[in-house]
C-alpha cells in the first residue's frame, strides 16, 4: 500500500501528466477551448521548465527547496517519508532539469521509455537543440513561470498551507519563482550572450517587471497572502528593469510585431516601476508607438492580431479613443473562413501566430464589447482553436486523464478526443505534450513542423492562461 501511495505522489508531481478523472463529453465550445488552453499551457510550461533539459541546467539549493516546502505545507516534516500528517505533503521531484537559461528550439521526442517517477527519462535529445539564447524565448518563459506561480497561489483552487490538499502545487509555484529568479540573474550577468532582436529586449523588460512586481506584493489576486514575497530580490529586479528600460527606450521598432510587443511590455513596466520619471516616459512612449502602429498596414491575420493586441493595451491604459481598433478588428474577423476554420489571408500558422491571434481575440472579447461583435469574436476563437490546436495537430500529444482534481468535469476540458497519448504520438518512444512550431494547410490537408519553438510556445502558453483573466490577469491596470 505504501508503494502505491508513493507512486501516486510521484505522478502528481508531474505538471504535464497531472490531469483528472472526468466524465466523457464530446461537445467543443468556447468554454472547452478556454479549459483546454489552461491545460495545454500547463503541459508545455511544466515539461519545458522541469523535464526537457533544453537549456542551461542548474542544481537547486536544497535548503531553499526545503523552505519552499515548509511554506507550502503548515505541518511539513522533512524527517518523515511518504504520506503523513494531514495526508498531503510536497515532495521534490526525482532528477528535475531546472533551467537557468532556455535554448531557442529542439525536437520534443523522448529518447527512452518514460518512467513517470524519474524526470531524467523525459529529457529530449541534446543533438537537436538550437542553443541560441534569445530574449524572446527566455523572457516569455520567465513570464510563463511567474504567471503559473500566480495560478498556484489562488486559494480557492490550490488552498493555503493549513489545508490538506494541493500542497504539491503550492510548492511547485515557489519552485517556478525560484527558477525565474535564476533566469533573470543569468540574463543580467550574461546579457551579451543573448540575441535581443525581434522584440526580445522588450519581452525581457516585461518579464523582469512582472517578476519584480510579484516579489513585492503582500498578497496576490484571489489570495490572502504571498508566499513568494522577497523584498530584497524585488528591489534588485525592479532596478534591473529600470536599467533595461533606459537602455532600450529609444531603440527603433521597425515591425508591427515589435511595436505591439513594446506596447504590451511598457504597460507591465509602467505598472511595476517605482521610478516616476521612467513611468512617465514609458507612458509617453506608449502613446508615441501606438500612433506609429496605427499608420502601419498589416497584411495577414497574425499581423492584424499583433496590431489589435498592442492598440488595445494602449487604449485601455492611456484612455480615450484609438479610432481604428474597431475597424481593424472587424476586418480581422471578416477574414475568417468558417468552412476551413482558418483565416483566408493565411495558410501557415506558427505557434507565435497562434499565440497572438488567441490573445487578440481574448482582448477583443474583454475590452471591445461596445465596439466589436464579440459574439462573432467568440465564434472565431472557438473554431480557430479547435482547428489549429486540435485538428491540425499543433498540440502534439496530451497526457492520460487520471484521478485527482476536478472530478466530474468533461473530458474534453483536458484533451481533445483522439489526441494521442505521448508514447503513441510518434518516434520510438513518443512525443512530449508540446506545441509544434507550425502547421500548414495545403491541398485540404495539414502539414506539421514538429520542432518545438520555445519563444512561440511560451507566448502561446501565456495567452492561454490569460483566457482565465479573472484569476490570472494578463492585463494590468495602472
Amino acid at each position: 500500500m505504501k508503494s502505491i501511495k508513493l507512486f501516486v505522489i510521484a505522478i502528481a508531481l508531474i505538471l504535464a501528466f497531472s490531469v483528472n478523472l472526468v466524465m466523457a463529453q464530446e461537445t467543443f465550445d468556447s468554454t472547452a477551448a478556454e479549459e483546454e488552453g489552461y491545460w495545454y499551457s500547463r503541459y508545455n510550461m511544466g515539461t519545458l521548465a522541469m523535464r526537457s533539459g533544453m537549456g542551461e541546467v542548474f542544481m537547486p539549493d536544497m535548503k531553499m527547496m526545503m523552505m519552499a516546502m515548509q511554506m507550502a505545507d503548515a505541518d511539513f516534516d522533512p524527517m518523515q517519508k511518504g504520506m503523513y500528517g494531514d495526508g498531503d505533503h510536497p515532495m521534490a521531484p526525482v532528477n528535475p532539469s531546472l533551467l537557468q537559461a532556455v535554448y531557442k528550439s529542439g525536437m520534443p521526442y523522448y529518447t527512452q521509455k518514460v518512467d513517470l517517477d524519474d524526470f531524467a527519462t523525459q529529457r529530449w535529445d541534446p543533438a537537436t537543440f538550437d542553443r541560441t539564447l534569445t530574449g524572446l524565448a527566455n523572457g516569455y518563459l520567465i513570464i510563463k513561470e511567474v504567471e503559473w506561480a500566480k495560478q498556484f497561489h489562488v486559494d480557492a483552487h490550490f488552498g493555503v498551507p493549513s489545508d490538506n490538499f494541493s500542497s504539491q502545487w503550492r510548492f511547485i509555484g515557489s519552485a517556478l519563482i525560484m527558477e525565474a529568479k535564476m533566469q533573470v540573474m543569468n540574463f543580467h550577468d550574461n546579457m551579451e550572450k543573448y540575441d535581443l532582436s525581434g522584440g526580445g529586449d522588450y519581452v525581457m523588460l516585461w518579464a523582469i517587471s512582472d517578476l519584480g512586481n510579484v516579489l513585492e506584493q503582500s498578497h496576490l489576486l484571489y489570495s490572502r497572502s504571498n508566499r513568494y514575497k522577497d523584498l530584497e530580490a524585488s528591489a534588485m529586479m525592479l532596478m534591473a528593469a529600470d536599467t533595461l528600460f533606459d537602455k532600450i527606450k529609444d531603440m527603433s521598432l521597425p515591425t508591427i510585431q515589435e511595436k505591439s510587443i513594446a506596447l504590451q511590455s511598457l504597460v507591465w513596466y509602467a505598472y511595476s516601476t517605482h521610478n516616476q520619471e521612467n513611468k512617465s516616459e514609458a507612458l509617453a512612449n506608449l502613446n508615441k508607438i501606438a500612433g506609429e502602429l496605427k499608420l502601419m498596414t498589416p497584411v495577414n491575420a497574425a499581423e492584424k492580431a499583433y496590431a489589435i493586441r498592442g492598440l488595445i493595451e494602449a487604449k485601455r491604459t492611456l484612455g480615450g479613443e484609438i479610432e481604428n481598433i474597431s475597424s481593424l478588428a472587424s476586418e480581422f474577423l471578416a477574414d475568417f473562413d468558417r468552412t476551413t476554420g482558418i483565416f483566408k489571408s493565411q495558410n501557415t500558422y506558427t505557434i507565435d501566430d497562434v499565440a497572438i491571434i488567441i490573445g487578440a481575440l481574448n482582448a477583443i472579447k474583454i475590452f471591445e464589447s461596445a465596439e466589436v461583435d464579440t459574439v462573432k469574436a467568440e465564434e472565431v476563437f472557438t473554431l480557430f482553436f479547435e482547428t489549429i490546436l486540435n485538428k491540425a495537430g499543433m498540440q502534439q500529444s496530451a497526457p492520460p486523464i487520471m484521478a485527482g482534481m476536478h472530478e466530474g468535469e468533461p473530458e474534453i476540458y483536458f484533451k481533445y478526443p483522439g489526441m494521442p497519448l505521448p508514447p503513441m504520438a510518434g518516434g520510438q518512444y513518443g512525443i512530449a505534450p508540446m506545441f509544434a512550431s507550425s502547421v500548414t494547410y495545403k491541398d485540404g490537408k495539414w502539414e506539421i513542423d514538429r520542432t518545438f519553438d520555445t519563444a512561440g510556445a511560451m507566448h502561446a502558453s501565456n495567452e492561454m492562461i490569460w483566457l482565465h483573466h479573472d484569476e490570472v490577469d494578463g492585463f494590468p491596470t495602472l
